[in-house]
């Protein structure tokens, strides 16, 4: 088991394959104080809800990272929840596990304070990196090591912005397609997306948005369809 890193995104390379895992993982999270909202394992897609209450989440590094350390009988003004994603390994036998974090936080919309809006957070890639370092530790690695692994992945950024011949802005990503195809998809969990359907020999995601005033209240959105297109280099 090891870590791997494209600029601010790190990941577990994991021997074995994603139906193995997947028990391993959803105890993980249960263990963790969440509860698990959505499983897709035919997508290889594991979410939690929104967790605002932290009770249940340990003391220390992890429960201050998620809205501070609060009592049960208080509500706090940030949710936060995480995605999983399992892909196939690059090298044969071996899995490879994302997770990416969203967060919100609760605004005043008014000057009487009797209305509020939920605001989505910044993503906090150091606290998708505690949860990868927690991981390792459920799945059998030693905590000393499991915190090296994670502070020690390094790795250079791969991709700038750039103008196709047409003018339009494009994402020009510097390595090979199936490295490239997985960043496309970590991206699409942190920001909100949900894939409905990927063609991976055309290059092409079918994703769905969800409003994250929606998602967070609960309230039923049809949201809309687009394709990504993702070009070979």
């Amino acid at each position: 088991m090891r870590v791997d890193r494209d600029g601010n995104q790190r990941w577990l390379v994991v021997p074995g394959a994603p139906e193995q895992l997947w028990p391993n993982i959803k105890d993980f999270w249960v263990e963790t104080g969440f509860v698990i909202n959505m499983e897709m394992p035919e997508a290889g897609i594991m979410e939690t809800d929104w967790a605002e209450n932290r009770a249940n989440v340990p003391d220390g590094f992890l429960r201050q990272k998620l809205g501070g350390i609060l009592d049960s009988v208080y509500s706090t003004p940030e949710r936060d929840k995480f995605r999983t994603r399992l892909e196939k390994g690059k090298e044969p036998g071996t899995v490879e596990v994302y997770i990416s974090h969203r967060g919100m936080y609760e605004i005043y919309i008014d000057e009487g304070r009797d209305q509020t809006k939920w605001q989505p957070r910044p993503v906090d890639p150091e606290l998708e990196a505690e949860m990868l370092r927690r991981l390792m530790v459920r799945l059998g690695s030693d905590d000393a090591r499991a915190k090296v692994l994670v502070d020690k992945a390094v790795a250079p950024e791969r991709a700038r912005l750039t103008r196709s011949p047409d003018g339009a802005g494009a994402l020009t990503v510097e390595e090979g397609f199936d490295r490239a195809w997985r960043r496309v998809g970590l991206a699409l969990d942190r920001v909100g997306f949900t894939v409905e359907d990927r063609d991976r020999v055309q290059g092409l995601y079918y994703v769905r948005y969800v409003d994250p005033d929606a998602d967070v209240n609960g309230k039923k959105d049809d949201g809309f369809f687009f394709q990504t297109c993702l070009l070979a280099l």
